[in-house]
């Protein structure tokens, strides 16, 4: 979770974010506004609809002409109109709580779709409104990207289906269907679980970069232990912009490959699904390769004790049994003490100083830690918040995971006009100075806990 505490005084730059600030905030209540005049628009309609009787199409005529003049008159259409009506009717009849904290900006549009998304499995509206509390006080103080995947767990924490009922149906709808294009590319998709999806995408990205680089450190077996992960501390220089061709690895291809990591990771995805053979990424070691997830799940649901379900970082909550049928074949766990109060990890049951640090730091950020950044904690580098050049201990408590986008803002290297500066909390938060002097507070992820 992050926070804006304190400002300098308004100049140039902290004036125009004041600004936008601002027009955020206003956009946040005109949004309240339409879905407010949409939810009454609606209700009307449908309680007309409910007064007329005969065959099902003639009862929907009052919604039907309700949707046509809205999507004429806005000159969009109907499904959209229709879709805009029902999410603004579902937000203020259902959520009532979020309709409220967006209506005074607390949050924005994009978190209110979010929450309401997640909730509408909720049907007690006693469950729902315990629901809403906390997702919406999770919500004002995270982005919409940090938000989802907490609004999944809360959702599966006050709804009444479980997780094994909502991996049921969606294991029932799982296919595969393909969109054209007018440009002779098409798009392929495929519906499957959450975990299998992850895991194929990471073995994807693996297999990317052994194929675009047979020196990669890939080649090594990949078998979930942390000590095989590779770690990378603080860099020494910036990475210039103009090798920055790839947003997920800030790196361009080595070895003249001229792809990038997208392009290698389409190529050897099709490889796989029409060859199923790591032969034909051309590069030795590919056999080896095993996509990684991290999953959260506690002990007693491991042991069968309990249902609860488990926590995909990213994503949301998984059927305990699911996790439990993936733990009977996983190579190793690692044991993580959550705080009983925050839901924050506390510690792991490996001892092993440089090893352990690293366990407990990866399941402590979960993500870059820089005020709302999403991106994974496989993909950062564990950097010291006080350099150690300077003195800065190797120790949890000044260590913590940053994408390299977020990572290069702080190095020292960066003009002072332009540098964050950050400072180790008590409780893992951390606090980021910007250069106009804003101050935020970065919380570690919550692990919500289930009864």
């Amino acid at each position: 979770m992050s926070t804006l505490t304190t400002s300098t005084p308004p100049d140039t730059a902290s004036g125009r974010m004041a600004a936008w600030l601002e027009i955020q905030a206003e956009k946040a209540r005109i949004h309240a506004r339409e879905a407010a005049l949409l939810h009454d628009a609606f209700a009307e309609a449908l309680d007309e609809r409910e007064k007329r009787t005969g065959a099902e199409d003639m009862r929907d005529i009052p919604v039907r002409s309700l949707v046509a003049e809205f999507s004429a008159a806005g000159r969009i259409s109907s499904r959209t109109m229709e879709s805009a009506m029902w999410n603004g009717y579902a937000l203020v009849a259902k959520f009532p709580v979020t309709f409220q904290a967006l209506e005074s900006a607390q949050i924005s549009p994009t978190h209110a779709r979010i929450i309401t998304d997640a909730g509408a499995q909720i049907s007690d509206q006693t469950d729902r409104f315990a629901y809403e509390i906390a997702a919406v006080d999770y919500a004002s103080g995270e982005s919409p990207n940090r938000v989802r995947s907490v609004a999944r767990m809360l959702a599966a924490k006050h709804g009444g289906v479980t997780a094994a009922e909502r991996r049921k149906k969606g294991h029932d709808a799982r296919r595969v269907w393909v969109d054209d294009f007018d440009d002779g590319q098409a798009e392929l998709h495929i519906m499957t679980s959450s975990v299998l999806a992850h895991a194929a995408l990471d073995r994807a990205s693996r297999l990317a970069r052994l194929a675009r680089d047979p020196n990669s450190s890939e080649i090594r077996a990949c078998l979930g232990d942390a000590e095989k992960e590779p770690i990378t501390w603080e860099d020494v220089s910036l990475i210039p912009e103009d090798l920055v061709h790839d947003a997920e690895d800030g790196v361009s291809a080595p070895h003249d490959d001229p792809r990038t990591m997208d392009q290698a990771r389409a190529d050897v995805m099709m490889d796989l699904l029409l060859a199923a053979s790591a032969e034909t990424v051309a590069a030795a070691g590919a056999e080896a390769i095993r996509g990684h997830i991290q999953v959260t799940i506690p002990a007693a649901a491991l042991a069968g004790a309990s249902d609860a379900p488990a926590d995909l970082p990213g994503c949301g909550p998984v059927d305990a049994d699911l996790i439990r049928e993936i733990a009977s074949v996983a190579p190793g766990w690692d044991r993580l003490y959550l705080d009983g109060c925050s839901g924050i990890v506390m510690a792991t049951d490996r001892y092993r100083p440089t090893a352990e640090m690293r366990r407990y730091l990866r399941a402590r950020d979960g993500r870059c830690r820089f005020p709302g950044c999403a991106g994974s904690v496989r993909r950062c580098d564990l950097d010291h918040t006080r350099e150690h050049s300077r003195g800065g201990p190797t120790s949890c408590g000044n260590l913590s995971h940053l994408c390299r986008r977020h990572h290069s803002l702080k190095h020292p290297d960066v003009d002072a006009k332009y540098r964050w500066a950050a400072r180790q909390l008590s409780g893992g938060r951390i606090e980021w100075t910007s250069p106009h002097g804003d101050v935020f507070i970065d919380h570690p992820q919550t692990h919500v806990q289930f009864s």
